[in-house]
């Protein structure tokens, strides 16, 4: 089984470097290991200081690297999409000559490839180097979103193809995408079910967060995990990176050690379930094989993080008078949650982010009848009765 482990966190705070190192491990103790860059902004050809582009690349033994290109990606393995719904913005002058781009779908095409890889049998082990917070968890949870999306549209779509085709493009200017190219969009959404199954699978693909001892740094951190917890991701470990070594707690670097001592002692209260491990902060650039090297050697054997405790993000119940749906959402608070039918789903809306739930059929039309935030746990009561006497 190939093991998928995906780290984030704040811009700056050494993600990449951290993931190279976790990398660099897994390939020393034998493992077939795959570092890959789904940022747009790659540095990881940087951190190991050689060429890495969009071909796998042979570093050391056991360690291949690579850097996506979305674009690429889309082009060669969705061409007739791209270019069904190109030219059908063309033809309604949404985009005459301009490549088709929707926000989300570059990441998307790269996480896509991540299936491949896992499904090739190549490597043990798949090490993800992610953007920083906020585009990881807007492209973390675009799976799920756009296949909702898909779902709803693609049985009308696939009609409105076949019987306006033969007329939009004489009649209504507008010309519609092929059966190619509807091809290529069910092809898609049956990758998104993959790939959904394959990153929430928290035996297989697990999520790591990298963090600095700082404030600022350690807030973001805590909304971090709220976040991957309420899309359903296994969070397996919290690395807190550049922590200040002992004879470095003096003189001008006082205040900063006590900063940093506090800041730990927060993390170590919040994240108390999940693994977490300290890594120094040295007195040169980590760059090139000899540093990630000696950075992977400060960081714990994996069995440290294989404690992670594998939660279950959404569990239904059946009551009395109904059913009760239980989500694990750590560190929420009631005032930053929100709670709505939106049609046949419901909707969960916790700071900058919403996601719409599909309920089960046996739910259809079931009030909420109540909903309660305890310990991290927020559990929505679903009354039947009601619907029943309607």
């Amino acid at each position: 089984m190939t093991r998928i482990r995906i780290f984030t966190g704040k811009g700056g705070v050494g993600k990449t470097s951290v993931a190279a190192a976790c990398a660099w491990g897994s390939a020393s103790r034998g493992s077939r290991t795959l570092v890959v860059s789904t940022d747009a902004a790659h540095s990881i050809g940087d951190v190991l200081d050689r060429r890495i582009g969009p071909d796998i690349v042979h570093v050391v033994e056991n360690l291949d690297a690579i850097e996506l290109d979305a674009d690429r990606i889309m082009e060669t393995e969705y061409g007739d999409m791209v270019r069904g719904i190109t030219s059908m913005m063309g033809s309604i002058g949404a985009a005459d000559e301009v490549p088709f781009s929707l926000p989300g779908f570059d990441g998307l095409f790269s996480l896509l490839k991540l299936i491949d890889y896992a499904e090739s049998g190549e490597y043990d082990s798949i090490v993800v180097d992610c953007a920083p917070t906020g585009e990881t968890l807007a492209l973390l949870k675009f799976p799920e979103l756009l296949s909702w999306y898909v779902e709803k549209w693609l049985p009308i779509g696939k009609v409105a193809v076949r019987v306006l085709s033969p007329v939009s493009k004489k009649i209504l200017k507008v010309e519609l995408p092929d059966k190619h190219a509807m091809s290529d969009i069910e092809r898609l959404y049956a990758r998104l079910l993959d790939l959904q199954a394959l990153l929430k699978d928290g035996e297989k693909t697990t999520v790591r967060v990298v963090t600095l001892p700082e404030k600022m740094v350690v807030e973001e951190t805590k909304r971090n995990y709220l976040y991957l917890n309420l899309f359903g991701y296994r969070v397996d470990g919290v690395i807190v990176n550049r922590v200040l070594p002992v004879e470095a707690t003096t003189g001008f670097f006082c205040e900063w050690a006590d900063i940093q001592h506090r800041c730990i002692e927060g993390l170590e209260h919040v994240f108390a379930e999940v693994p977490m491990a300290q890594v120094p902060w040295y007195e040169t650039d980590i760059c090139g094989v000899a540093g990630i090297r000696r950075l992977s050697e400060a960081m714990p054997d994996e069995s440290t993080f294989e404690q992670a405790p594998n939660v279950e993000h959404e569990r239904y119940e059946k009551t009395e008078s109904g059913w009760r749906l239980s989500l694990f959402v750590p560190l929420a608070e009631k005032g930053s949650l929100e709670l709505y039918r939106a049609g046949a789903d419901l909707a969960v809306r916790i700071g900058g982010f919403t996601r719409c739930l599909p309920l089960p059929n046996v739910l259809a039309g079931a009030e909420v009848a109540r909903a309660k935030l305890e310990d991290g746990l927020l559990t929505v009561e679903f009354d039947q009765e009601a619907r029943d006497e309607r």
